[in-house]
């Protein structure tokens, strides 16, 4: 069983978009990534979306939801929300205490700043860091081997 990793999502875009994602959300019978992947029109089997979503709410320009995802933020689920709705800015803070990771993309702290009750310190995500942690995540479901991972 791997590690559960809890990201807290806030999402601002155009009002329409996030009343449609909202809806669609709304309406899923179960509140598997999976079901999302597939009502966002994608095959949920060559997607990485392993884990369900609770506490959907949506606030007044925002919408809020958290995902429990294995081991780290589903990049590639909010990266389809994101093409399905291009207005979308998404921002989250991710915790997966049992390997100590601790991540977040909110630069200015606009909804997630640093606090003293935060266990660690979070590292700032980039994009760029997004895509490399999904192929590395890709790659260990798929039992590839020889990944390497350089620190930047």
């Amino acid at each position: 069983m791997a590690n559960i990793c809890t990201t807290n999502y806030v999402i601002e875009g155009e009002k329409e978009e996030l009343d449609a994602l909202y809806q669609m959300m709304k309406e899923q019978q179960e509140n598997h990534l999976g079901c999302l992947v597939k009502a966002l029109g994608k095959n949920p089997e060559e997607v990485e979306c392993r884990g369900e979503w609770t506490d959907l709410e949506r606030q007044g320009d925002t919408l809020c939801v958290t995902f429990e995802t294995a081991w780290t933020p589903c990049y590639e689920v909010t990266s389809l929300m994101k093409e399905a709705y291009p207005s979308l800015r998404i921002f989250y803070k991710a915790e997966e205490p049992g390997c100590e990771v601790y991540l977040k993309n909110d630069a200015e702290g606009k909804y997630f700043p640093e606090t003293e009750e935060d266990v660690c310190p979070f590292q700032l995500m980039t994009e760029e860091q997004e895509q490399l942690q999904t192929r590395i995540i890709r790659g260990i479901m798929n039992g590839s081997v020889g990944v390497k991972v350089t620190k930047q």
